[in-house]
């Protein structure tokens, strides 16, 4: 007999992502995410199957390691990939320091590398670059006999207070931190340093590393065009990339002879894609950078329309009528327009915008089909569907239909030879890999004619339960249509009795709730609850006035629009109106703050990862230029930053609040959690914070991701919910019980 998930399921649980199809098209690399239960890690292993889905998927990595990033040669016989595995012992020996550098590598867990397999020969894969920070993405060069690789590259005079930072070498304790930035802190990565990123090609066979570009700005994401003649890269060369957005598209021959420049500051540019005739480039721009509500376009341009540069290292700062980024004094009028003090370009960029008819949001890099098509996956009513796209100006979503609760997940689709591989997620199953040949696109039926090439989890579901999920619909304050998804507990009957609801608040905003498998959510419905995830104004792929709705102004119109997803269901009878809870992670978790200040209707709430106090947190967190675009500075603007602060209505809060915070957490950082912590302490509120100790804003341990679901349906359990009786995996033990 079936049974709802567990928590030890969640060591189980698989998740496929980063397809690569041989050139030839009949095979597919790609990745498996799983955590690891005694390492208390997630792994990723990279995976090898048959693109006709008549093969077994043969594992190509094992071990606690992270590979990733998996990328065929040209010729169909290599795959190369980014490995955090440690480093071979021919490697160590052949690639050493500079005298200068006897420490180098800093002497702690191994850094991503880029490494190879021989598909032909077989065998364990073989280590091609040791660099002192590690590879963060490469490609491969049209004969496959080289590869173009981006690292950080610090130079030797920044190593002497890399080790002092770092506590290594000489250094028995950590030295200080030392700023002059003014983005100084980025989360995931820290307090940010001076090194840069920059391009390297290694030889394939002996390893040799050539630096291909240097000097005081980042180059990132390489593309070896499929001619070979040009490198495409990203770089933001304005001399003030803390202060804008503006990453460019820049071209370097593989000599680094010579160089071009694509694009000119007018679009900040993402997710560069080159034609199989390397004749133009495609990539992803909101067309206003620093504006964060603008949607996301596929944009695309002439190589013959470059503008040669005859010294990239020194081509800063050129090409600007304005640099910006110092905010003037005084204020007047607009405070946020006053602030938005953005590069101006002395020219614009003869790009195309493919996407511009359809009002939706490009979730990710396009891949072509043919030197006049692409596919590109946008955000379409909570869904991430795939677009077919023409040069010459045509744009139609033609995958997964409309009407299935499916979607297409993040890095996951690729193309080559006649296939597709696209990752679809849905809600019950989870995700998997299915395939399509380009000509199912042209007709109707493209979904049922989709062959299904894995099943992850099809074991663990023999013996579970898992939630479906229903799209429901209801009309905002304005008249204006809203959306929601409610997972159902499993046999879930309305003529039974009305069931408890979590309210899951999304993060983002910019963002939406998509029907694809949440561990988190499918335990909260199996263990009895409705959960309801609204696509509030400000959330994407419901049109660029839907997400702008909010600019400059959170709070009123999105917990409006919650509020109304509630209504809607208790009204169908399917929601208890006295057991309704509420709780969100990140902008989710800043959404509850907002909710239980201006609604006493939930039993009890859980605040994940939020924020509190704006002023308060303008340049302890890593979003100042989201905050300058948004509102302005805050001492020129204390009125828009305190009305939109769920701090604002600290004294009408009465519902009970579990709040938890990462002790690292740089995007909603720490201090945010206390003050609304304290704050309810001394109104007697009942309140608890939980801080997980070296964590960032996400979570990135198993057992902590186990914790946090354990414990909000506990906080739950002691005002109304459902009692927990899960001891199959463990959280983290408390000094007290629940209150």
């Amino acid at each position: 007999m079936k049974r709802p998930l567990e928590l030890a399921d969640y060591y189980t649980w698989k998740v496929p992502a980063q397809p690569a199809l041989s050139p030839d098209g009949c095979r597919v690399a790609y990745v498996v995410y799983q955590s690891q239960h005694k390492a208390n890690e997630d792994n990723a292993s990279l995976w090898l199957l048959g693109a006709d889905g008549k093969s077994v998927p043969h594992r190509l990595t094992r071990g606690n390691t992270a590979d990733n990033s998996p990328r065929w040669s040209p010729d169909g016989r290599h795959l190369a990939f980014i490995s955090s595995r440690a480093d071979e012992s021919e490697v160590v020996a052949a690639v050493t320091g500079p005298e200068e550098d006897p420490d180098w590598p800093a002497r702690d867990k191994p850094r991503p590398q880029l490494w190879v397999f021989d598909l032909e020969r077989g065998g364990e894969p073989r280590q091609l670059t040791r660099t002192r920070e590690g590879v963060t993405d490469f490609d491969w060069c049209p004969d496959g006999s080289r590869l173009v690789f981006a690292a950080r590259d610090p130079e030797l005079a920044q190593l002497p207070y890399l080790r002092s930072v770092r506590g290594k070498g000489d250094f028995k304790d950590k030295g200080p931190l030392v700023l002059d930035r003014t983005q100084h802190k980025a989360d995931q990565s820290g307090y940010l340093d001076e090194v840069r990123t920059h391009l390297f090609i290694v030889d394939a066979a002996s390893r040799a590393v050539t630096r291909l570009t240097g000097g005081p700005c980042d180059e990132t994401a390489p593309r070896w065009s499929p001619d070979g003649r040009w490198i495409a890269f990203l770089s933001n060369r304005t001399g003030d990339a803390d202060n804008n957005l503006r990453s460019d598209i820049w071209a370097v021959s593989p000599d680094g002879a010579a160089a071009l420049r694509l694009t000119f500051g007018d679009a900040g540019a993402a997710d560069v894609r080159w034609s199989p005739d390397s004749r133009r480039l495609a990539f992803v721009s909101s067309l206003e950078p620093e504006n964060l509500y603008r949607l996301r376009h596929l944009l695309c341009i002439d190589l013959e329309a470059a503008e040669p540069v005859t010294d990239l290292a020194a081509h800063v700062g050129r090409g600007w009528l304005t640099i910006g980024g110092t905010v003037p004094e005084p204020a007047v009028g607009d405070p946020a327009n006053h602030a938005r003090v953005y590069p101006v370009p002395e020219r614009t960029t003869p790009y195309r915008v493919l996407t511009a008819g359809l009002d939706r949001p490009v979730i990710g890099p396009p891949v072509w089909l043919d030197p006049e098509s692409l596919l590109v996956p946008l955000g379409d009513r909570g869904q991430t569907r795939l677009a077919r796209v023409r040069v010459g100006g045509t744009a139609e979503l033609v995958f997964p239909r409309e009407d299935r609760l499916c979607t297409v997940r993040h890095q996951g689709l690729c193309a080559a030879g006649d296939r597709i591989v696209v990752v679809l997620g849905r809600a019950e199953t989870g995700a998997d890999l299915f395939s399509l040949a380009p000509s199912d696109l042209e007709e109707p039926g493209a979904d049922d004619r989709a062959l299904r090439l894995t099943r992850l989890n099809d074991e663990l579901l023999a013996d579970r339960l898992t939630s479906s999920y229903v799209r429901v619909a209801f009309a905002g304050a304005g008249g204006h249509s809203l959306e929601g998804l409610v997972a159902l507990p499993p046999g879930f009957d309305p003529a039974s009795g009305r069931a408890p609801l979590i309210v899951n608040l999304h993060g983002g905003p910019m963002a939406y709730d998509a029907p694809e498998f949440r561990f988190d959510v499918q335990y909260w419905a199996g263990r009895g609850y409705l959960v309801l995830m609204v696509n509030y104004r400000g959330s994407t792929s419901y049109g660029e006035a839907f997400c702008t709705a909010i600019r400059g102004d959170w709070g009123p119109r999105e917990h409006d629009d919650v509020m109304r997803g509630v209504d809607a269901l208790v009204d169908r009878g399917w929601a208890d109106p006295e057991r309704l809870y509420c709780t969100g992670f990140s902008q989710g978790g800043i959404m509850t703050n907002w909710a239980v200040g201006h609604t006493d209707r939930f039993r009890a709430a859980a605040s994940e990862h939020g924020m509190w106090d704006y002023v308060a947190a303008f340049g302890t967190d890593d979003c100042h230029r989201w905050w300058q675009d948004d509102l302005g500075m805050p001492w020129h603007n204390w009125e828009g930053y305190r009305k939109m602060s769920p701090m604002v209505a600290v004294d009408r809060i009465r519902t009970p609040l579990l709040i938890t915070a990462g002790e690292v957490d740089w995007r909603c950082p720490l201090s945010q959690a206390e003050q609304l912590y304290v704050s309810l302490k001394k109104r007697g509120v009942p309140t608890r914070l939980v801080i997980y100790q070296g964590e960032r804003h996400d979570i990135d341990k198993p057992r902590r991701a186990i914790d946090r679901i354990r414990r909000i349906l506990e906080w739950f359990a002691v005002y109304g919910g459902i009692p927990l009786d899960d001891a199959s995996a463990p959280g983290y033990p408390d000094p007290n019980p629940c209150p």
